[in-house]
């Protein structure tokens, strides 16, 4: 068991752990972050009863007791999406003499391998707890004082800013219509077959989706693209901890009367046919020109860099950048204000999820429009670096209220 582990090796595991956070794999989300240090903590500390689904989903990303784990996968897309970061860090050189945290499949209890040495022993990778100079006296009356000083600040200052009125953030900002009332939210999301959807005017097929509209509609309609998964996770787990009740609807199955009855979230662009529908007429709106797919700005027509040429399946296309649009439309079809999330490709639909449960990046956003927004329809740009097959942080490009 873990909490066996001799406590340098507890030390050399944290001192690991710390590494691995730091890497550009994990750096930029504080999702897998928060639960790979969770489940290793929790196995170091000899706790690993408590390491399950509903514990984790409660504990990491603040759901309620009582939440659907079959409805609400976080914690299992979490996971997975940590064993495969795992995995590419430890593949890269210079790693392979490094202890290993490891996940075996179908658990969430972290697995500790020491790298050893050519006699055998497990080879320590912090050095040994430093000795305390003989003759050097330690005044432990002089350490409860400095504690007690310490200890009255925190409870003043607690004080204090518990009696300072709450700032509202960017955050709060953009998603009070959303949560003004109590109708129950709508989270649309698109399986394979949405593309092929009929009588939406869509630019014609590459090859890629003319290959899946060649398949059974039955098989299309149950698979959706890991992108829109992981960013209807990022949004529903969002929604739950604010308490708001929501609803999953495939696109295809989603009628209008579907879409009046509260507020909506579309994820997705031109896979989602409710977005092709909803969100044209923008000063920002996807466009395809051949090979090119970009975010064009109606102020500049011209003006065409947010752009990625291909697909990332096209072969010999090395995909660095993916750029995405997030729109909140007070939508007059509807009557119901209207958030869509999406990328030119999977990696910026990823991001736009990330931006929206983020106030850094929805403070960006806040200060180049210049504009009282909060009641007001808004659109926002965003660029990612692709990194591997991971969307990095994202960056405010451009923000536009009307």
């Amino acid at each position: 068991m873990s909490s066996t582990l001799p406590l340098v090796e507890r030390d050399a595991v944290r001192e690991q752990m710390e590494r691995i956070l730091a890497s550009h794999y994990f750096r930029n989300s504080k999702r897998f972050r928060d639960f790979l240090r969770c489940t290793v903590e929790h196995a170091l500390n000899g706790s690993t009863e408590d390491v399950k689904e509903r514990t984790l989903g409660i504990e990491v990303f603040g759901r309620e007791p009582d939440y659907d784990t079959s409805l609400d996968p976080v914690v299992r897309v979490s996971a997975a999406e940590v064993r495969k970061r795992l995995a590419q860090y430890y593949q890269l050189p210079g790693h392979e003499h490094e202890a290993r945290i490891e996940y075996p499949l179908r658990s969430y209890v972290p697995e500790f391998v020491f790298p050893k040495n050519d006699d055998g022993p497990a080879a320590p990778l912090v050095p040994p707890p430093v000795a305390v100079p003989q003759g050097r006296e330690f005044r432990p009356k002089r350490w409860e004082l400095l504690f007690a000083i310490l200890f009255s600040c925190v409870v003043v200052s607690a004080f204090i800013l518990w009696k300072l009125p709450v700032r509202e953030t960017a955050l709060d900002r953009y998603w009070e219509p959303i949560q003004a009332g109590g109708a129950s939210v709508l989270l649309c999301i698109s399986d394979t077959n949405s593309p092929t959807a009929p009588a939406l005017n869509l630019p014609p097929p590459d090859a890629v989706t003319t290959t899946v509209a060649s398949l059974p509609t039955w098989y299309r309609r149950n698979h959706v693209a890991y992108p829109d998964t992981f960013a209807l996770t990022v949004l529903a787990g969002f929604l739950g901890t604010k308490g708001r009740t929501f609803r999953v609807r495939r696109a295809d199955d989603a009628n209008l009367q579907d879409l009046q009855e509260g507020p909506v979230i579309l994820i997705g662009g031109r896979n989602n046919p409710w977005s092709v529908r909803l969100d044209n007429g923008r000063r920002f709106s996807f466009i395809r020109d051949g090979n090119l797919r970009y975010i064009s700005d109606r102020d500049n027509p011209l003006y065409k860099q947010w752009s990625v040429q291909g697909t990332a399946q096209d072969p010999g296309v090395a995909t660095t950048q993916d750029y995405a649009l997030i729109s909140r439309i007070f939508d007059p079809t509807t009557g119901r204000p209207l958030i869509t999330a999406a990328g030119i490709l999977g990696y910026g639909t990823e991001a736009a999820a990330e931006c929206l449960t983020d106030n850094t990046c929805l403070a960006q956003a806040d200060e180049m429009a210049k504009s009282d927004w909060k009641h007001k329809n808004f659109q926002i740009v965003i660029g990612t670096a692709v990194i591997g097959e991971d969307p990095g942080k994202p960056r405010v490009l451009a923000a536009y209220a009307w």
